[in-house]
């Protein structure tokens, strides 16, 4: 009868390899599931840390890169205005004024003048007649004008005016 991580073969008790395991008295050696693993000799498989995956048959675990996460036992991209470090088990939401594209480690600040909502994958450029306002775009008041992108309202000069939203002074 072969010891525990070992199974007869030709004949002799011989140590299970890595991927595999045998408990006590094993005539083969078992192969380990997705998202377990073992070392050569094992009497059983572990599962995989948190944030890494295996496929089965593996006697290590791979950690997600940044950018992904476990989902479903594998590693995933996140979708765009997520993002995730490595060994990550969930996508994080990008917050506001901030962005970012699928697979990415981390979320990108807006340029100034232009805003964004959680989760976004890009930014949107205040158009002319607003600026960026405690961080989203508010229409400039009469007698301020703004172009498309700008980060403060202007007031008009001496002599001139503009309506709400404007983009000018007349």
């Amino acid at each position: 009868v072969c010891a525990a991580g070992r199974a007869v073969q030709s004949g002799t008790c011989t140590q299970c390899t890595g991927g595999k395991f045998a408990v006590a008295g094993s005539t083969t050696c078992s192969t380990c599931t997705a998202n377990t693993f073992s070392a050569a000799g094992a009497s059983g498989c572990s599962n995989c840390n948190a944030g890494s995956t295996s496929s089965s048959g593996a006697s290590s675990c791979t950690v997600c890169a940044a950018g992904s996460a476990v989902q479903a036992g594998t590693c995933t991209q996140c979708t765009a205005g997520k993002f995730s470090v490595a060994g990550s088990t969930t996508c994080s939401t990008c917050t506001t004024n901030t962005f970012s594209s699928a697979g990415a480690s981390g979320c990108t600040n807006c340029a100034a003048g232009s805003t964004s909502s959680s989760g976004a994958s890009s930014c949107n450029v205040c158009a002319a007649g607003s600026a960026v306002q405690s961080g989203s775009c508010s229409t400039c008041s009469a007698g301020k004008f703004s172009l498309a992108g700008s980060t403060t309202c202007t007031t008009c000069g001496i002599n001139t005016y503009s309506s709400s939203a404007s983009s000018s002074c007349t």
